[in-house]
């Protein structure tokens, strides 16, 4: 009998994981069916769950920073610098991942991917079983947010591991797995990109049309609009992009249903009414010292120096430090980037650095209570903006209203609203929040760094380059008896 994992008794999603974990879930400590599925209160355990595997550190840490170290704009530290570093993002950031099945440091695809499967499995069981069900308050509610879940990692999943849909939506895309897991189930091939990309809408246009509009901490209609508008963007369909944006955004796009300047100043650590869905990390489910405010931040500013100085290595750890957090503190930013930013703008979240050479600190990412307590934004209204301006651009409407109301709000200087101009609000606005990858794949770009004196890896890559997407884990490579080594992505082969 299949068993189901509650996420109350698990300290902590282990580093390493069973090889045959991708096929046949079968955690320890679970209970069964019968229980977990008995009724709809038991059964939202399996929905927390799901979002449990969304929010662990070996899925959510690396998956959003690996997306924009393997960027331009963001850098990892050296170590070479007065500031030791942290491994696991060195191998993101210098694109030496690989498919090994005992990863630690460098194979991060052997993290993402297990985590992002364990979840669908999770939704699957609630979309297959909650059904059955006497009806009871909450039941219809339960089954549209395991949807929505669903159509959120295959998203994730298919924008690391495949082609780009406006790139060949016919290529190999990933694993579409539909059903609970059990020790009997077919070893399944990969679907087509289009298969896939089909799926999310289904399931992300239910979570849309049935979940309620309350508690953002799961996912909700307006959040499920604007995951459809990413994902009809990823495919080019301008016309619905920008209809699920302005669903998103209540089709209100005046900026006065986005953040103030005071609470975008505040750093990323408590949700408003901006944020369309968040997720509350906490010590335990982060690992603290693993949650993405660690890797980013260190201290507000330091007493003495103007915001944006370099400061004297010897003041580090001083008391100088204002709201100093001593994490990893490893992801910086290059002085192209943040030069991007006017002094106005409340984007501009870059207190100081300690070598010109090592880049800039960010604190647009912060600690609340301890180390690892922090929410983390999901879905924001002000990428509804970004993707409707996009949009009008592409359709002949009025993308400089939608994208001037943008930085206005931001205190930045109102822009043409070209194409070229909201490609840069969005590294803007969206940076840290695990969108640079995506964009430079979608939009065909190339990565240039030898321009940039921060970035010790002087890695040019072409648009459209192989690399730019992980390898197929190496154990399901193994223990998946439909894939041939040919299946495994191009580079990796």
């Amino acid at each position: 009998m299949k068993k189901y994992i509650i996420w109350m008794v698990i300290a902590i999603v282990g580093i390493t994981s069973c090889s045959k974990d991708y096929l046949n879930p079968l955690p320890t400590n679970s209970v069964s069916d019968e229980q977990i599925f008995s009724s709809v209160a038991a059964a939202q355990t399996a929905l927390n769950a799901a979002h449990r595997y969304i929010g662990t550190y070996t899925n959510h840490t690396l998956a959003y920073i690996m997306s924009d170290v393997m960027g331009e704009d963001a850098t990892v530290t050296s170590g070479a610098y007065g500031r030791p570093t942290y491994n696991w993002n060195m191998f993101s950031y210098s694109y030496s991942q690989e498919p090994s099945s005992n990863p630690w440091w460098s194979g991060y695809a052997n993290y993402i991917w297990p985590a992002l499967y364990k979840a669908i499995d999770h939704a699957n069981s609630i979309i297959a079983f909650v059904p059955e069900l006497p009806d009871e308050a909450g039941k219809e509610e339960l089954i549209a947010k395991a949807y929505g879940v669903r159509g959120y990692c295959y998203l994730w999943l298919v924008r690391l591991f495949a082609v780009p849909y406006n790139v060949n939506p016919n290529s190999p895309g990933v694993i579409l797995r539909l059903e609970p897991a059990v020790a009997t189930s077919d070893h399944l091939p990969r679907s087509s990109v289009k298969d896939v990309y089909d799926q999310i809408i289904k399931d992300l246009l239910y979570a849309y049309e049935k979940c309620s509009p309350e508690k953002t901490d799961f996912i909700t209609p307006k959040a499920a609009a604007l995951l459809l508008a990413r994902t009809y963007l990823d495919m080019n369909d301008y016309p619905n992009a920008k209809k699920y944006a302005e669903a998103a955004a209540g089709n209100i796009f005046n900026g006065s249903n986005l953040m103030s300047k005071e609470e975008w100043q505040s750093g990323f650590k408590d949700h408003n009414s901006e944020w369309l869905w968040y997720h509350h990390f906490t010590p335990t489910t982060c690992n603290i010292y693993a949650s993405i405010p660690s890797f980013y931040y260190h201290a507000e500013r330091y007493i003495g120096y103007e915001y944006g100085a370099k400061v004297d290595i010897d003041d580090m750890m001083s008391d100088k430090a204002v709201d100093m957090w001593d994490g990893y503190g490893t992801v910086r930013w290059t002085k192209a980037f943040v030069d991007t930013f006017e002094d106005g703008d409340a984007r501009k979240r870059f207190p100081f650095y300690f070598y010109e050479e090592d880049g800039f600190y960010t604190s647009k990412f912060g600690h609340r209570t301890m180390m690892g307590d922090a929410e983390f934004p999901m879905a924001r209204i002000a990428e509804a903006y970004l993707i409707k301006a996009e949009c009008e651009a592409h359709l002949g409407g009025n993308a400089k209203a939608v994208l001037n109301a943008l930085q206005v709000k931001r205190g930045a200087t109102p822009t043409e609203g070209t194409l070229e101009k909201i490609y840069l609000e969005r590294r803007k606005e969206l940076y840290g929040e695990g969108h640079r990858l995506h964009d430079i794949r979608r939009l065909h770009q190339p990565l240039i760094r030898s321009i940039h004196p921060e970035h010790w890896t002087k890695l040019d890559l072409p648009a459209d380059s192989p690399r730019f997407m992980l390898p197929i884990p190496e154990n399901e490579m193994m223990h998946n008896n439909a894939l041939t080594p040919n299946d495994q992505n191009e580079y990796w082969r």
